[in-house]
């Protein structure tokens, strides 16, 4: 989005929003955040103890056959990102609107793009890398 504004001469732009209606959008947009972060760790729990009980059962096999005398490759690897909460990075504009003795507040394109879009710098990382725990794949 950055690239496009940046072609388009906007990136400078500015808005005047009122706060009660941008304090709307943040708290809408945090809430989905944290239902995502949720079924987030749910799904990456659910992945993680899979991945174990098989290498647990891979570990299993691998003693078997050590104790029958055989030599054996042995190396187990778990590798999973935890999912991560930007929780906090909406709860500290959110309680700057509160705080704001501003009617109207004038947000720059990327704040707009962060704080009524919810396009922030994180997201698309964050985005990919929980994906596959909220689709329950892994």
């Amino acid at each position: 989005m950055a690239a496009t504004f940046k072609r388009m001469g906007w990136e400078d732009r500015e808005v005047k929003v009122r706060r009660d209606e941008l304090l709307s959008v943040l708290r809408q947009n945090r809430e989905q955040h944290v239902r995502d972060y949720q079924a987030a760790c749910v799904g990456y729990r659910e992945v993680a103890l899979r991945r174990i009980e098989e290498s647990f059962q891979e570990a299993r096999e691998v003693v078997h056959r050590l104790k029958e005398g055989q030599t054996v490759a042995v190396g187990f690897r778990i590798s999973l990102s935890v999912p991560m909460s930007y929780e906090r990075a909406y709860d500290q504009i959110i309680r700057m609107m509160e705080m704001s003795v501003d009617a109207e507040i004038v947000l720059t394109a990327s704040q707009f793009a962060c704080f009524v879009m919810d396009d922030w710098e994180w997201k698309e990382d964050w985005a990919s890398s929980n994906a596959p725990y909220i689709r329950g794949g892994g």
